[in-house]
């Protein structure tokens, strides 16, 4: 197993060595780098007691400021869920018979959640503000995690170096369905390499998953990658089959109580009655795999869609290799492709923070190609998230991507970056 994982590091290495030489705008880090290096001495010299109060408190006030002062519109899949869940505040229910949520009913349970916080302060900044305190948690426990995977001084440089991180300051404000899904997904790997994998915390990561399976279906993705690190450290078939089964099972009769419970409140579940859509979509060549408006009239205008997928993949076959090769440079190094802010500006201004957040971004993917240099000391914790990663790489090669789509995966990618700064640290020390 042991030759397995190190071929597996090999293998994740290469693949994002490679993306290394199509990333946007490369020299964009070193107008970052200053800030990078003011971090770090802060991190190392500074004695700041209480840290994860601190990294809290001064994550959530850069939020708070950004939705106070960013005038952002709610537009695409995100004004679509708020305009619903303010009909269901009213007790209007007709939009479940939209094509939207009769298609894509799945994105009902982000709607519940929208509306049960408005329903307590009937306020778009309401929502945003839910946003900030999710997102700024995210940040704590990036610190938590960075701290018990390596110590107290990276910790703070991981932690504070996404803190500054641009694009999920800017989702706060757009309403996304994608905060308390991270937030979970860090708590379960939290819970996972901090604490005794025994059958009770199983069955509770299994029902924290179904909960984020409410508001995005990537849980499925953290399940296998949970499954594939269990039977990597596999002591005991017998005790590592009763896990996977408790996961799942846990996973799945919450998640079918929700849909029960639904179904008997709005007649519907939160289900997805276009499946093949991503996949025809996210293949297609000319787009990029990303969303465009002539692939939807195609393919939902179609009475058989899956042989549509099908002729895709055909068509264009010799293409896809050099198609996932740019749907992962897009997916992993971009950002700016959906920035939609409405305050006036000054040009060069805007054009600086996005070439600032396009810097941080690169920074960030440079240390992690490092960190999965094949040579590092192994570390088994480690091991999950870059399962995690490896399997975000592999499911967007064939499924529809955007920029924000990789919120989980670039919070993964910064747990990993400690291995580059700690060899930072002991060049230091060195010198």
């Amino acid at each position: 197993m042991n030759k397995v994982i190190k071929l597996y590091d090999v293998l994740l290495f290469i693949l994002f060595f490679i993306i290394l030489f199509f990333m946007k705008n490369i020299f964009s880090v070193f107008l970052f780098i200053p800030l990078f290096i003011l971090i770090f001495f802060i991190s190392k010299d500074i004695e700041i007691k209480r840290f994860s109060l601190f990294i809290f408190i001064f994550s959530f006030i850069i939020r708070l400021f950004s939705i106070l002062y960013l005038k952002v519109s709610i537009t695409d899949d995100f004004k679509t869920m708020y305009v619903a869940s303010k009909s269901l505040l009213r007790g209007d229910f007709s939009f479940l018979n939209t094509f939207y949520f009769k298609t894509f009913s799945y994105q009902l349970g982000h709607v519940l959640y929208q509306t049960f916080f408005l329903n307590i302060i009937n306020s778009v900044t309401f929502l945003k503000l839910i946003n900030v305190l999710i997102s700024s948690l995210i940040v704590l426990f990036i610190y938590l995690i960075s701290r018990n995977l390596f110590n107290e001084k990276i910790a703070r440089i991981v932690s504070l170096t996404y803190t500054f991180y641009l694009y999920p300051i800017y989702l706060d404000s757009v309403l996304t369905n994608q905060h308390l899904p991270a937030l979970i997904v860090l708590i379960v790997i939290y819970l996972l390499i901090k604490k005794e994998i025994n059958y009770k915390l199983v069955i509770i990561i299994g029902i924290l998953l179904g909960i984020a399976n409410i508001f995005r279906t990537e849980s499925i993705i953290i399940i296998m990658g949970i499954i594939i690190y269990f039977i990597c450290n596999n002591t005991s078939y017998k005790n590592t089959f009763i896990k996977i089964c408790l996961l799942l099972v846990s996973y799945f009769i919450f998640n079918l109580g929700i849909n029960g419970i639904i179904y008997l409140s709005l007649g519907t579940t939160l289900s997805n009655n276009a499946p093949s859509w991503k996949f025809y979509c996210g293949l297609n060549y000319k787009y990029n795999g990303i969303y465009n408006t002539e692939d939807q009239d195609i393919y939902f205008n179609s009475k058989n869609k899956d042989k549509l997928v099908l002729d895709r993949v055909k068509e264009e076959n010799i293409k896809l290799p050099v198609l996932f090769l740019k749907k992962e440079v897009i997916l992993c190094s971009q950002t700016n492709y959906d920035l939609r802010i409405n305050n006036k500006i000054n040009p060069d201004i805007y054009k600086f923070l996005l070439y600032f957040n396009q810097g941080c971004l690169n920074l960030i993917i440079i240390l992690f190609i490092i960190s999965l240099f094949p040579k590092n000391k192994y570390n088994n914790k480690l091991l999950l998230i870059k399962i995690i990663i490896g399997l975000y790489y592999f499911i967007y090669m064939f499924i529809e991507i955007s920029p924000r789509y990789s919120y989980i995966l670039h919070i993964l990618i910064m747990l990993i970056i400690g291995i580059s700064i700690d060899k930072i640290l002991k060049i230091k020390q060195v010198d």
